[in-house]
């Protein structure tokens, strides 16, 4: 036997035992990761009995000293299961405008059923197809999921998306639109990048928006449930939801990498909107005057 020869069958357990190592990612307690929230904060809007993770943006008090009027934005999960008390409250709150930031194919498959009379706008979040680079990571290097999600929420959401924030945020500042509900699926990812955005224009401290960002994490059972999904025609190779765990909380890294991104490249959160989103100033003044007490 040749020393190649030799030296390959050597290899192939040792490439085995690097794929073992790369595809141990522990399983967190995602409650773990839910950042206390500010103890002046007014009780919150209730839960809907149809729709996960639904909350009002506002209540917050801000770094000038003023705070986040309630009861005008909301955000929430998607409203396809809407129960007819569901249907009675949104219309108690007066909701006016719903923003969908799902792609077409999870419209067409799980449309909103909303109250007459509040106008509906499908705004889909222009995402990278890396279903592959994701599929290779589950097989071969699940750590990798890790660094994936700060890094989309820099590159796609933030980056590839800021045209897509500036028609939601200028819809916002209309006070016609107003209340409104922002929403994704889950209500974790791109529905809290917009909800970032928005805070954090407004002044709300840094930390705060981290710690309401972090909020989802109530609601991981729900987001399993969808990796379940995903996952299910993987199941005869031992592939489960748990293995996608990174990519289902709602971990405060990836949303404070974000927010060290507008300030590294924009400055700040006016300079993402004004330069990246294309918005006015004159339009982030009627956001705080709309949002702002």
């Amino acid at each position: 036997m040749t020393l190649w020869s030799l030296l390959l069958i050597a290899a192939v357990p040792l490439a085995a035992l690097g794929i073992y190592w790369r595809n141990r990612v522990q399983v967190i307690d995602p409650l773990t990761l839910i950042l206390p929230l500010p103890v002046d904060l007014p009780p919150r809007e209730k839960p809907l009995e149809g729709a996960i993770n639904f909350r009002d943006v506002g209540g917050y008090a801000t770094t000038d000293g003023r705070r986040v009027r309630r009861g005008r934005v909301f955000r929430s999960g998607a409203l396809h299961h809407l129960s007819a008390e569901d249907e009675r409250r949104l219309t108690e709150l007066g909701i006016r405008w719903v923003c969908d930031l799902r792609s077409q194919e999870e419209v067409t498959e799980e449309p909103d059923a909303l109250p007459d009379g509040v106008a509906y706008a499908h705004m889909p979040l222009d995402a990278v197809d890396n279903r592959l680079e994701r599929l290779i990571a589950l097989f071969i290097n699940r750590r990798k999921f890790i660094t994936m999600m700060p890094k989309m929420y820099v590159d796609t959401i933030l980056e590839r998306n800021a045209a897509l924030y500036g028609r939601v945020l200028r819809h916002l500042a209309d006070p016609s639109n107003l209340p409104a509900i922002i929403h994704c699926t889950a209500g974790k990812d791109r529905t809290g990048v917009a909800a970032a955005l928005l805070l954090l224009l407004l002044g709300v401290p840094e930390e705060t928006i981290v710690a309401d960002y972090s909020q989802s994490n109530v609601y991981h059972a729900h987001f399993m449930q969808y990796g379940a999904r995903a996952v299910q025609s993987l199941r005869r190779f031992g592939i489960r939801a748990e293995h996608l765990q990174p990519l289902l909380v709602a971990d405060p890294r990836s949303i404070r990498a974000a927010l060290a991104h507008i300030q590294a490249r924009y400055g700040g959160i006016e300079g993402y909107l004004t330069r990246a989103a294309g918005l006015d100033s004159a339009t982030l003044v009627a956001l705080r005057a709309a949002l702002l007490e």
